[in-house]
């Protein structure tokens, strides 16, 4: 698609954004769009394999991901609207594939602007959303959803492609790892159950068809309406166990030629998929009913220097890097905000953070676990899930034989409650985590010496363990600090 084929391209999509309401299109327009559906994707398609077989691949440039991301948004916009003015016309049964075909493409056009939105970390806008909801409304009006079409596809799978693409962009992912994601989605995600009602062994999303907005994970309390419908993905688990054991093998379950980064960037997608959709993860994770919190906000410090000085009381030090965010929502387990564009995009993800009320004392531990710029107000939806509600410092002990003895390490309490009874765990750098497997744990009057034994979280800079106690001494003053 170069220069020369752009004026073609705003000529036929601009049939179909200047009609007239109401009237249908003629086939030469259809098949004229049908062929610029393929060139986009096949000039599309050769970018994405020279980035999944470069070593290190370059940043995409971000013009080339808007001009994507509009172009994929246009196109389907075009089939979409086709499809929905032929349905309200006296038809032949036959002339539903054709409506469904025009469908099927508006959705997998659909797909594609989720997955280039994904690249550069921002949301599809909601007014792609309304308009793919009208769609499959419509589609479902006729019956047509289920029906199978060339290759077996249905639009119904196509919908589903959609709502997981969507689940997969909370900005973990890199490009390359989220076109891997694709690939297996429209290789893999076949016979999706897309439904109007509930079953809790099965469904994991909910969408409401009457909304311009996306997926949505489910709560514990659920009031559906007749438009909402509800996405399993109960039957991924085996199918992403399958191609993990494949990976193991040394074959990559993906349309991409074999290769140690394809492996890696699949083995990624895979790490995030099972924690997203396998049933085992599902029945431990389920979602807190989540309190609209319009109006609150919260004093944030980022990094685990800054959350030991603020749990410490250290609040002079913290004048330069505490910053405030509006909070959007929150539940048990972690909260969600908005910030500015300006100091959004410099939120590490899964990076630590201590927050407190705006004008309390009180802190709390949590990491970063989404970061997404949303494309409407160009602010950053910031996720944050809660690690302790009582952190408290502490100062541990390397347990060696060397001398001089060597300095404490700065760590942090940090339990949490879950169903099964409290988890106690330390937070500590990752450096500290590598030096020493044992260290001395003051308590009130004396102290444990413990032992770490495994890893409950983990960032690129901080690591939370679990540890075994392996003895009791007293000591004449430890040295603990509450927040």
């Amino acid at each position: 698609m170069d220069a020369t084929s752009t004026p073609t391209f705003e000529r036929v999509l601009s049939v179909f954004e200047t009609a007239a309401p109401g009237k249908p299109f003629e086939p030469a327009d259809l098949a004229m769009l049908a062929r610029l559906q393929r060139a986009a994707r096949e000039h599309y398609a050769s970018k994405l394999d020279e980035m999944l077989a470069a070593e290190h691949p370059a940043e995409m440039p971000v013009a080339l991901m808007r001009g994507a991301q509009m172009l994929h948004r246009r196109v389907a916009n075009a089939l979409g609207q086709a499809a929905s003015r032929q349905i309200p016309r006296p038809q032949r049964v036959e002339d539903h594939a054709q409506i469904a075909e025009l469908a099927l493409g508006s959705l997998r056009a659909r797909a594609d602007e989720i997955k280039w939105h994904a690249f550069e970390r921002t949301t599809m806008p909601r007014a792609s959303w309304r308009q793919t909801n009208e769609l499959v409304r419509a589609i479902e009006s006729i019956g047509m959803e289920r029906q199978p079409l060339g290759g077996g596809a249905t639009c119904a799978d196509a919908f589903a492609h959609c709502v997981l693409l969507a689940s997969l962009n909370v900005g973990i992912l890199s490009a390359p790892q989220v076109e891997i994601a694709h690939r297996w989605l429209c290789a893999s995600a076949t016979d999706m159950r897309v439904e109007p009602f509930f079953d809790p062994d099965a469904h994991w999303y909910q969408l409401d068809l009457a909304r311009d907005s996306g997926p949505q994970r489910i709560c514990r309390t659920n009031e559906p309406s007749a438009t909402t419908r509800f996405f399993a993905v109960s039957s991924l688990g085996a199918k992403l166990a399958d191609a993990r054991t494949r990976l193991y093998a040394g074959h990559a379950a993906v349309a991409a030629a074999p290769s140690r980064e394809v492996a890696l960037h699949f083995g990624a997608f895979l790490d995030l998929a099972e924690r997203l959709w396998s049933p085992d993860w599902r029945r431990a994770s389920l979602r807190a009913e989540r309190e609209r919190a319009q109006g609150e906000s919260i004093d944030v410090v980022i990094g685990l220097d800054d959350a030991l000085r603020a749990l410490g009381g250290d609040d002079d030090a913290l004048a330069q890097s505490m910053q405030t965010w509006s909070l959007r929502d929150r539940s048990p387990s972690g909260l969600g905000a908005v910030v500015p564009s300006t100091s959004g995009a410099n939120i590490p993800l899964g990076e630590i953070i201590a927050f407190r009320a705006s004008n309390a004392e009180h802190w709390e531990l949590a990491c970063i676990v989404r970061r997404i710029r949303t494309t409407e107000d160009d602010s950053w939806s910031i996720g944050m899930r809660r690690l302790s509600t009582d952190p408290v410092t502490i100062e541990l002990t390397a347990c060696a034989a060397e001398s001089p003895a060597p300095e404490p390490v700065a760590a942090i309490y940090a339990t949490a409650g879950t169903d099964a009874g409290r988890i106690d765990g330390l937070v500590i750098s990752a450096s500290a985590f590598g030096a020493a497997a044992e260290f001395m744990l003051p308590t009130q009057g004396g102290a444990f010496r413990i032992r770490v034994n495994r890893v409950i979280d983990r960032g690129e800079r901080w690591v939370r363990v679990g540890f075994e106690v392996l003895a009791k001494q007293a000591i004449s003053a430890a040295r603990v600090s509450a927040a």
